[in-house]
């Protein structure tokens, strides 16, 4: 797919201000996420996962897994999720090339090795696109027809939560304990499920157990959720 040469969506300006009530930028790592985003790996069949937050001139990475390099923010004139954040769809590079990705340096990626990518835009209710959880592969593969937003949309529940308990970098780890305790046996399950329905450099499979165990964690997610809005 060949994506705009303007990286930066008209209502920027608006996006970084929703950003802002989510307090992304300097938050430590959070179990949590980096559990949906290594079963998301497992599932797709990849190498290399991350979530991803488009900030005014860099991407953080928020839950990387099994990048080749640690990487904590990318300029955003390098990173794919920028131009993700602008498709109606996912983003899908089965073939990374420059010619393939107009506007976008990809020499970092083709420095680590990767030629696969595929990138789900997270939607706040309110319609902005915060980031994305993207999926790496050095081999090139094609990408099936599934169900590609599923995951995504449970990453901007748990977002969702996180904002609605008003997450702050020094107390994330109080806040979340409950929500995990409720919900680690669930993303285990999840991962394993990914790992047994996925073959080796296969396409991604989200069969009913899987999508209905992703169901059963927005469930509970949706849960607090509303518990959290009737404290307000």
């Amino acid at each position: 797919m060949l994506l705009p040469n303007i990286l930066l969506p008209a209502d920027d300006a608006a996006h970084l201000q929703a950003l802002s009530r989510y307090q992304l930028l300097d938050a430590h790592r959070e179990p949590i996420f980096d559990d949906v985003v290594a079963a998301t790996a497992r599932l797709f069949g990849v190498s290399n996962a991350m979530l991803s937050i488009v900030a005014k001139d860099q991407v953080l990475v928020k839950a990387p897994y099994n990048l080749p390099v640690p990487i904590e923010r990318i300029p955003r004139e390098q990173s794919l999720c920028s131009a993700t954040i602008l498709q109606h769809d996912t983003a899908v590079f089965e073939d990374l090339n420059q010619k393939s990705a107009p506007g976008v340096d990809i020499s970092l990626l083709q420095q680590l090795g990767l030629s696969f990518y595929a990138g789900h835009k997270l939607r706040t209710p309110d319609g902005y696109n915060l980031g994305s959880l993207c999926v790496y592969n050095g081999p090139t593969q094609q990408f099936a027809p599934i169900e590609r937003a599923t995951l995504a949309i449970l990453v901007m529940r748990l977002l969702e939560l996180r904002r609605t308990l008003d997450a702050h970098a020094d107390r994330t780890a109080v806040l979340w304990d409950p929500v995990y305790r409720a919900i680690g046996g669930q993303l285990g399950r999840l991962s394993a499920l990914a790992e047994r329905t996925t073959p080796p450099g296969g396409p991604a499979q989200l069969t009913e157990p899987v999508v209905a165990e992703v169901q059963g964690i927005a469930d509970v997610v949706d849960q607090f959720v509303t518990a959290a809005l009737k404290r307000v």
